[in-house]
């Protein structure tokens, strides 16, 4: 299963301190076990012992009382380490570690040292000094004992707690799926998404109590209520609270499994429900309703897949108008696509969660016939498109002012995160109970702000550039006939419309870091780039219109 990092980490949880149990990305050794095959077999390769599973790294054996053997594993990112624990598949007679803080120079951690155990298997724990800098670990053994093998089953650094990101092993076809905690509680968002968004929503740390705790607001994850009822609810509360709750409602542990178990629940872990493989469209089964309609033109004609079918507000209505479609139960919304037969130039995209309606998107300068909001994530029940104003040519229908819609797209996932009994949880087929541990070397909230900063530039000067547009098409007609004033009105508008158009095109054609940086963040934060290029398409138009 691909990941975004190979590594994959358990966490211990102790009275006194939290500790991460963290495993080797790369690793190599300097003899393997072969059956005619003089590379040495793939099966017994020193990659076998970068994770708990059925195999290990074996040695090629027969080796002479003096002579070391190496077996050295390797981290992406370099770690704070207190010691290393080993899961012997075949015991050395003497065991030397060495730690790297480059990966190239080594020094040693734990000389020279006798086993005082018989079984051939078994786990032995080496504890540092002090803590050390650690990107590679070298395991020296030497004075094979009776079976004539050495052999590792699995080799795991203990790391000082530090920023992590929880992978899901759920199957999906949008990539790596991360667990998330953001203003709209905790959920599963994509993990470049999240990266995007650069408020660190994706970024986690497991504090002394075992508590998952927010890097972006502090906040620690928990049960509503400590309620496993239906798979309960996650939620984020503050973390003095949830401990101070007593009933472990935020305590969590690995499991050497993989599974995040909450030991004061009861047999609780973590997972995944719904379909994780694909997105769909819920606007097709929610339910519609609209605060105005016209009789020819109902609401349920915006959900009907019809293009020549479309809803309609009746003349004049009063403000503000709402689309409203109801999915019944919380959805992960990902983005909203509006095909307009009247556009409304002013509205808002709202989601309603636990009984409150929250802005996701809005705008006052809307002149395109297709609105498509891409932004981060947000869970909701329902949806409702909120009309404030129509738009002064297009948003007309025999003299009055109306709004229409052709067709609305929600798309968004079913996942969900809930906590289920850890036995039945693991009977999962696409690991949907298995979080995997991606550690994060360092967090710095400011890297984005150049991004985010010009990204949102962006929107405003779309907003700006939308709301002249909007106004040159309602002046157009008089336009023609106010003579001298026409003319310097229109040489006004073009100045602010070519300087506004302008600006927003070089920014978009500038191929610089920061350009691809933007690129990148500006769906996480709803702003539609293509919009944006059509916007300055329809600005020049307008242009060569009034210019005649």
């Amino acid at each position: 299963m691909q990941r975004l990092l190979v590594l994959f980490s358990i966490l211990v949880v102790s009275a006194a301190r939290a500790e991460q149990l963290v495993a080797f990305d790369a690793a190599h050794a300097t003899s393997t076990y072969s059956a005619g095959n003089l590379a040495g077999s793939p099966a017994f390769a020193a990659q076998q012992a970068l994770s708990g599973g059925s195999g290990y790294w074996c040695s090629s054996g027969s080796h002479d009382v003096a002579q070391s053997v190496v077996w050295t594993g390797i981290l992406n990112s370099r770690r704070t380490a207190l010691g290393v624990t080993l899961d012997w598949a075949y015991a050395p007679g003497e065991v030397k570690i060495l730690t790297s803080s480059d990966g190239a120079n080594f020094e040693e951690a734990k000389c020279w040292q006798s086993s005082t155990r018989k079984e051939v298997a078994f786990e032995e724990t080496f504890m540092f000094d002090a803590p050390r800098n650690v990107k590679a670990v070298t395991i020296v053994m030497r004075s094979p004992q009776s079976w004539g093998y050495f052999g590792i089953n699995s080799a795991v650094l203990i790391a000082e707690p530090g920023p992590v990101m929880l992978v899901s092993g759920i199957t999906s076809s949008d990539g790596e799926q991360c667990l998330v905690s953001s203003a709209s509680g905790v959920n599963l968002e994509r993990c470049l998404d999240a990266i995007a968004s650069g408020d660190g929503r994706e970024i986690l740390r497991l504090d002394e109590d075992g508590q998952v705790v927010s890097m972006a607001d502090g906040k620690c994850m928990a049960l509503a209520n400590g309620d496993t009822t239906g798979g309960g609810m996650l939620i984020k509360e503050k973390c003095s609270g949830s401990i101070a709750s007593g009933d472990g409602r935020s305590v969590f542990v690995v499991t050497p499994n993989g599974q995040l178990k909450m030991p004061h629940i009861g047999n609780y872990c973590l997972a995944i429900v719904g379909d994780g493989a694909s997105d769909a469209d819920v606007a097709r089964t929610a339910h519609l309703a609209a605060t105005s309609s016209s009789a020819e033109h109902d609401v349920k004609n915006v959900a009907d897949e019809d293009a020549k079918s479309y809803w309609s507000s009746a003349p004049d209505a009063a403000l503000p108008i709402d689309v409203l479609l109801d999915f019944g139960e919380t959805k992960q919304i990902k983005a909203v696509e509006i095909e307009w037969e009247h556009p409304a130039q002013a509205f808002e995209l709202q989601v309603a969660s636990h009984g409150s309606w929250t802005t996701a998107y809005a705008t006052s300068g809307n002149n395109q016939q297709g609105t498509r909001y891409v932004g981060p994530a947000i869970a909701g029940s329902a949806l409702r498109v909120r009309m404030t104003k129509p738009h002064p040519t297009l948003g007309n229908s025999g003299g009055h002012a109306v709004y229409g819609i052709k067709n609305v797209r929600v798309i968004a996932s079913t996942t969900r995160v809930i906590v289920q009994d850890c036995a039945e949880a693991e009977g999962s087929q696409d690991a949907r109970d298995k979080f995997f541990m991606v550690a994060v070397p360092e967090f710095d909230p400011s890297a984005a702000s150049a991004a985010r900063q010009s990204a949102a530039l962006l929107g405003a000067a779309q907003g700006h550039l939308g709301n002249l547009l909007a106004g040159l098409y309602a002046a157009m007609p008089s336009l023609a006939t106010c003579g001298f004033q026409a003319s310097l009105a229109t040489e006004l508008a073009t100045t602010l419309l070519k300087s506004q158009s302008m600006h927003m095109d070089r920014h978009m054609r500038r191929q610089d870091a920061t350009s691809a940086a933007v690129a990148a963040v500006a769906p996480a934060m709803g702003v539609d780039m293509q919009a944006l290029r059509e916007l300055v398409m329809s600005t020049r138009e307008a242009l060569a219109r009034v210019s005649r």
